[in-house]
């Protein structure tokens, strides 16, 4: 389930939430099946801090906290996780992980001011485009553009199993907590199966990502300075 769900049970749920849950399905999966040189112990408490983290209040039990806290770090799965065996898998849900961060961790409005200042600057060519991939709100607007398109992270996921890089050899370990015969790559085929179906007419949209909107409205919910 999305952070944003586990924090505010009852809230709307919207695509923005299924997405991330497929996100963090295929990271629990790569966590807790794929061999891996980290402690058994360290990366059950790993698995455990991520996904089951909960606590009680007077309104009910929320979680997610941890989720959040790595999706704003840009550190989901995190770093300090790896694989026996080189693979894909990682870098694959990192990247589809990324715009999740702007989901969490939104740019103050002066920032996002500044950014639509060097923007125009660069679109009429008084400014390098480098300038403003670096500026400070760029991942937020990038995440933004990719959160409302579903077909960014279907092609995606498309372009990660294209790749030579799957190792012949890359399913579970024998004593971690699932055994399946799957290897990663199929894992990842049927879940690429299962959101492509869910998305269905979304799917075959040919409509491009939004501009980054112009309007005040594009500052609503974005603290301020």
């Amino acid at each position: 389930m999305s952070a944003a769900l586990l924090e505010k049970p009852g809230h709307s749920h919207l695509l923005e939430d299924d997405i991330e849950s497929f996100v963090h399905v295929l990271g629990w999966t790569v966590l807790s099946c794929l061999p891996s040189p980290m402690d058994k112990d360290d990366r059950a408490a790993l698995v455990s801090y991520l996904y089951d983290h909960s606590w009680k209040t007077s309104s009910g039990e929320k979680g997610g906290l941890a989720k959040e806290g790595h999706f704003k770090s840009g550190d989901y799965p995190p770093y300090d996780f790896t694989l026996t065996e080189p693979s894909p898998i990682l870098e694959l849900i990192r990247d589809i992980a990324s715009p999740f961060q702007a989901r969490y961790k939104a740019p103050t409005i002066g920032q996002l001011e500044s950014y639509q200042h060097l923007k125009k600057r660069c679109d009429d060519g008084l400014c390098d485009p480098g300038d403003l991939e670096n500026h400070v709100a760029h991942t937020y607007v990038l995440g933004m553009e990719r959160l409302s398109c579903p077909e960014w992270f279907l092609s995606t996921i498309q372009d990660a199993l294209g790749r030579s890089r799957w190792p012949a050899k890359d399913g579970t370990g024998a004593k971690l907590t699932i055994s399946t015969g799957d290897t990663a790559r199929q894992c990842v085929e049927t879940d690429f199966l299962l959101l492509s179906a869910c998305s269905g007419p979304l799917k075959k949209s040919t409509t491009p990502p939004p501009p980054a909107p112009q309007d005040d409205n594009f500052f609503e919910g974005v603290p301020r300075e």
